[in-house]
């Protein structure tokens, strides 16, 4: 038999055993995974939110934009309101003689076809406007208003009886001449660029109530009705509709209603007590220091501080707890009620 020389023995074992060492070094190599990174996203924040009530519903041109206010009244033969409706927010309080009068704030008027009647001016009111850096429009006012807006050049205003803005009067109704007077979002506009006021909101301005990014539900309890009184003949009720969140306003037990034929209704009723004065049984004042109040909201209610003090300071709203109020979003009716006036069931 041929002997195998001793090098070619080795030369054979180590060709023998390379392939099991190639294959135990492939089980024994690690299994690796490589996962895709975690990506985090955030929803742009909407560059056209309404400042009034939260919403992103602005156009591009009324964006940074200052808020307008004007009044209207709300005698029984100015009913049914023209646009009222239209308003971002509805502030109502007693003027003189247990009537109230009412001013509606717009993040933009522009496009409003039809405002009125428009009524005198009140120095509660424009104290209210300046909170909101708005520019104030009426139609005439008490000794009390003028004498605020003379000694004060920083209140914009548009006086509609100095011919500041374009007015027109409808006289389809049959009542006095001084239910009849209506303004337009577009002789706004021209009267605004006519008196060449500043339109950009002043920074400070421009959060006048912090929004919740979800729905709230307040913790007072239920609120399905909201009876509040200005006085004898001059009282509102909200009734919640569950279907569409809203608050519908009757006056008097009547529904309250917009001249196209609508319910006025909001997403938040906001109640402000306050001490109200009436000097010479005349004009009435009320105190703009502090207070308490309720914030009625998505049928629940609860019972809240407010501060706003001097002219231009702003409003500010906290719990009993002395947190910030966080707001849904949607329209308001304020009403700066005398203290004690407010029934929630």
């Amino acid at each position: 038999m041929r002997r195998i020389k001793p090098a070619l023995c080795v030369i054979l074992v180590l060709c023998m055993l390379i392939p099991f060492a190639s294959c135990k070094k492939k089980e024994e190599e690690p299994t690796t995974t490589t996962e895709a990174p975690t990506v985090t996203t955030t929803e742009p924040v909407p560059t056209n939110i309404n400042i009034l009530t939260g919403e992103a519903n602005l156009k591009e041109e009324a964006i940074g934009k200052r808020p307008f206010a004007i009044m209207v009244e709300n005698h029984p033969d100015a009913r049914p309101q023209w646009g009222l409706t239209t308003p971002d927010i509805v502030v109502e309080g007693l003027v003189e003689g247990g009537i109230t009068r009412m001013m509606w704030l717009y993040s933009d008027v522009s496009d409003v076809e039809k405002i009125g009647p428009c009524r005198s001016a009140r120095n509660n009111y424009i104290e209210v406007a300046c909170a909101f850096d708005a520019i104030y429009a009426h139609f005439g006012g008490s000794s009390y208003a003028y004498n605020l807006i003379n000694g004060d050049s920083s209140i914009d205003n548009i006086d509609y009886k100095n011919g500041a803005a374009k007015y027109d009067r409808d006289y389809s109704r049959g009542v006095a001449t001084e239910h009849t007077a209506y303004t337009t979002g577009e002789w706004i506009t021209e009267g605004i660029s006519k008196k060449g006021y500043r339109t950009d909101i002043k920074e400070e301005y421009s959060s006048p109530f912090t929004f919740a990014k979800s729905k709230v539900t307040l913790s007072g309890g239920e609120c399905n009705e909201v009876k509040t009184s200005f006085s004898y003949s001059y009282n509102h009720t909200f009734k919640y509709d569950s279907s569409d969140g809203l608050y519908y306003n009757y006056m008097n037990s009547n529904r309250m209603m917009d001249a196209n034929g609508e319910q006025m209704a909001v997403k938040n009723v906001l109640i402000l007590s306050c001490n109200v004065t009436i000097y010479g049984g005349k004009y009435a004042e009320w105190h703009l220091s502090s207070g308490t109040g309720y914030y009625i909201t998505n049928g629940t209610y609860e019972e809240i501080n407010w501060e706003k003090g001097d002219t231009h300071d702003m409003f500010k709203f906290t719990d009993k707890d002395g947190n910030e109020i966080e707001f849904n979003t949607g329209k308001f009716w304020i009403g700066f009620v005398p203290s004690g006036n407010t029934t929630i069931s």
